[in-house]
Parts: C-alpha cells; structure tokens; sequence
C-alpha cells in the first residue's frame, strides 16, 4: 500500500484529499493552525514555512507520494502581504519540493488558473503565464521553485470547490448557504472559471500519480461559466430559488486585488494521460450535494475538525 503525505491537511483540499486518500492508501496530514484528527490516518503538526522543517517532516514520514496542498490562498491577503505570500507559495513549495526528491518521494503541488491574466481564456499548459496579482505571481513562482527542485514533480493548475472542515466557505458553500437563507446571492457575470470539485479532483491526483506522470496539468471542470453561472448551478441541483442569484459585476465590489476576468482552463492533457474525461458541472454538483445528503462523508469531515479539537498535538 502507497504511503501518502498531505501537507495543509485542514484545508478546503487537503482536509478531503486527507478522506478520500485513506479509503485507498496509508495517509499522513501535516497540519499548521487548525488541528484535525480521525481514524484512519495519522495527523502530525510542522511549520513548513520554516527552514528545515519540510525536510524533517519527510525523512520522519517516508512517504512514496506527497501531495502539497498548504499554501496562502486568500487573493486580497496575499495583495496586502507579498512577502508572507511569497515565503508560503514559493519558498515553502521549494523546500517540499527539494525535501520530497531527496527522499525519493513522489510529489504532486497543487497551483492556481490564476497564473493567467484572464484576457481570453481557454488555456493549454503551453501557453504563457502571465499572473496580474500577488497571489499569482507567487503561485507561478511557487510553480518554478518546484520544478526547479523536484524535475519529476506534477504540478496541477485548477480551480476548486466542496465543503470545507472548516468555518471557512467555498464559493459553493457560500452560495448554497445564502440560497437556503432565502438570502439575495451575488454572483460574478464577469469571472469566469472552470470549477472542479475537490473530491473530482482527488481521484484525478490519484489516476495521476499511478501513472507516473510529471509536469505541469490544467485540471479543471469541462465547462467554462461564470460565477454567477455556477451559482444558479448550485441552488438548481439543490432545488432552491435560482432568481436569489443576481449578476454583479466584480469591478463593482472593491477587492483589494485585480481578478482576472476569464481563466478558463483546458483540460486535453489530463484526460489523454489518465484516459478519463473531467465531470461536467451537472455531475460535479451532484456529487457536492450527495456528499452531504446521501452520505456520512460531509460528517466524517467535519468530525475530523472537531475531533482535531479535542486531541489537537496528536500524532
């Protein structure tokens, strides 16, 4: 059985990276501020914004696979903290990166659509990026310290969401919570993306690493929408009133950081690789909503922050 390390394990990715992985394989979560716990897998606390530390976490864990998912990805935050953005987005995927090929790790690390400027659209792999705020600026070189450090590492370019373990919303959850308040929810008419579910994009992660392939992938949604597209998406599969959705336009709201308009990504590479088509956003909401609904996972989840909790320091 492959022995897999995900680090920023009580993220909105790691946290289901974290359930996903341990129905398959031997899981190790490396957490920083928000501590979680389950049986299953084992969770270990590191500061690997610290020099030294992801090197130690990796020669202690002997992991065959790492999947770095820890990084700074509030936009506005980073835009008002570049050089805390750049020592977690670049510096902190370097040395992973470094750490992961000097045990002989696999290592996959998780980036952004956000590397593009957005002024067209439907991106392949080989076009030139082109990030327009701090937040992509730092992912793109995180991208370079990576490949620079770990020449057979992946690196996954999406743009995700799922229920999250902690507080903190996804754009879904946020929709879906406004929606089910029977609260007015402004969606973006000009921002569009192509989401993926995060579960979706963990199996992806899986076919990949299987396969042994490296370098950089677009892994995204098969359809390009906007937010405001995909927020009517949300309350029409849970079966809540679509009109709550109302069009703003993002220049309109004051964010601190530009946003790129359009970062729609292709998603050929991938699929050619893995021999499997990306869900469309139909099934990708469908599964979000039978997660909660259908079964114990969106409890499990959860569970494993409030279980974090209790034994916070565990190992």
């Amino acid at each position: 059985m492959k022995r897999i390390l995900v680090t920023g394990a009580s993220g909105l990715l790691g946290a289901n990276m974290v359930l996903e992985a341990c129905e398959r394989y031997e899981v190790i979560s490396q957490y920083f501020k928000h501590s979680i716990h389950a049986e299953g897998f084992e969770s270990i606390r590191a500061d690997l914004s610290q020099p030294g530390a992801a090197k130690r976490l990796i020669e202690w864990a002997k992991p065959d696979w790492v999947i770095h998912c820890a990084a700074a990805t509030n936009v506005d935050y980073c835009e008002l903290n570049p050089e805390q953005a750049f020592l977690l987005n670049r510096d902190m995927a370097g040395w992973v990166a470094e750490a992961a090929w000097s045990a002989g790790a696999r290592l996959v690390h998780i980036s952004t659509d956000a590397v593009f400027d957005g002024q067209r659209g439907g991106y392949r792999e080989v076009d030139p990026a082109n990030p327009i705020n701090v937040y992509g600026r730092s992912k793109l070189a995180g991208e370079e310290a990576v490949l620079a450090a770990h020449p057979k590492a992946i690196v996954v370019r999406t743009n995700i969401y799922g229920w999250n373990a902690q507080q903190k919303k996804s754009l879904a959850e946020w929709f879906l919570d406004h929606l089910e308040q029977g609260q007015s929810a402004p969606g973006f008419k000009d921002v569009w993306i192509t989401p993926i579910l995060v579960n979706d994009l963990a199996d992806v992660l899986f076919l990949m690493l299987e396969a042994g392939l490296s370098g950089i992938y677009h892994v995204g949604g098969r359809e390009c929408l906007s937010k405001y597209q995909f927020g009517r998406y949300i309350g029409r599969v849970f079966g809540l009133d679509t009109s709550l959705v109302r069009p703003v336009s993002v220049r309109d709201v004051g964010l601190k950081a530009a946003r790129s308009p359009r970062l729609c990504l292709r998603n050929e590479k991938v699929e050619q690789s893995i021999g499997q088509q990306m869900q469309n956003v139909d099934k990708g909401i469908e599964r979000f909503w039978e997660l909660r609904e259908k079964n114990d996972f969106y409890s499990r989840l959860k569970a494993m922050a409030q279980d974090g909790k209790v034994n916070a320091g565990s190992r």
